[in-house]
């Protein structure tokens, strides 16, 4: 059994679940649905809107993309069908990367739909703004496969799936809705050690505010719309925070696999 028949039997099994259907309506709803709300109550520009409809997307997307994924390993580990899985050809790490694979095609396609119903309700509703459509699909794609990398790495590292869903959680609010107050707590911090001065914006904390997956995305997004993609200034630029990104994908799964390398499956 290789790599792409694994994907493709998560996908089987997603979609037998209905698992592709709720995940993409989550995702449709958070982009055209949050999108066509703002058109039709503010009457924004087209570019405003979309600014605004990424700003709330990356706050629900990466929860729908960590319980998309963070179950990969752990229910079948759960179920016993893990043990049957690796007492043929695969190996752990075919395993996890056909997981990986599996769930971040199924992230993808949801978002891919979601971001052409966002173009349509534009187009019926504002007339204009498709030049804006390719990197708001874009970033919020590349969030959402990122988001994916560190539930499946979640999953790989957990023994249970209730362990796996509280860390999961547990990153969601540490990375997504409490990262504005620990950033404020290491700037007031860093002020009353001396570290620097009140107000003061140095290139250290401008990274930790940049440093979450969905801050970094939205970071990609603005410099793209704004046409800074090699800037000379790396945190209004692309490259940065796409490096950011990658980073967050290439390590979790790493880490994952580490400790499902060396795991005792029982």
């Amino acid at each position: 059994m290789s790599i792409e028949t694994i994907a493709r039997k998560d996908l089987a099994d997603a979609s037998r679940s209905k698992m592709l259907w709720v995940v993409a309506v989550l995702v449709l709803l958070s982009t055209a649905g949050v999108t066509g709300l703002i058109a039709v109550t503010t009457g924004m520009p087209a570019r405003e809107v979309f600014g605004i409809a990424f700003q709330l997307a990356v706050t629900t997307l990466p929860i729908i993309a960590l319980i998309l994924a963070k179950g990969a390993i752990t229910g079948e580990r759960e179920s016993g069908s893990l043990r049957v899985l690796l007492s043929l050809p695969p190996s752990r790490s075919d395993v996890l990367v056909g997981k990986l694979l599996g769930r971040t095609v199924l992230m993808l396609a949801a978002t891919l739909v979601s971001g052409l119903a966002t173009g349509l309700v534009v187009l019926a509703l504002l007339g204009g703004g498709i030049g804006v459509l390719v990197p708001f699909v874009g970033f919020l794609g590349l969030m959402g496969i990122v988001f994916v990398a560190i539930g499946v790495g979640v999953s790989a590292a957990s023994a249970t799936d209730n362990r796996a869903t509280a860390i999961a959680v547990g990153a969601y609010m540490i990375l997504v809705a409490l990262w504005n107050l620990i950033e404020g707590g290491i700037q007031f911090g860093a002020v009353e050690l001396g570290l620097m001065e009140a107000g003061s914006q140095p290139a250290w904390l401008q990274l930790v505010g940049l440093l979450p997956p969905n801050n970094a995305a939205i970071a990609a997004f603005r410099a793209t719309v704004e046409g800074q993609i090699f800037g000379t200034d790396p945190f209004a630029s692309v490259w940065l925070p796409v490096c950011l990104l990658l980073i967050w994908f290439v390590f979790p799964v790493a880490g994952g696999y580490l400790s499902f390398r060396d795991a005792q499956i029982g």
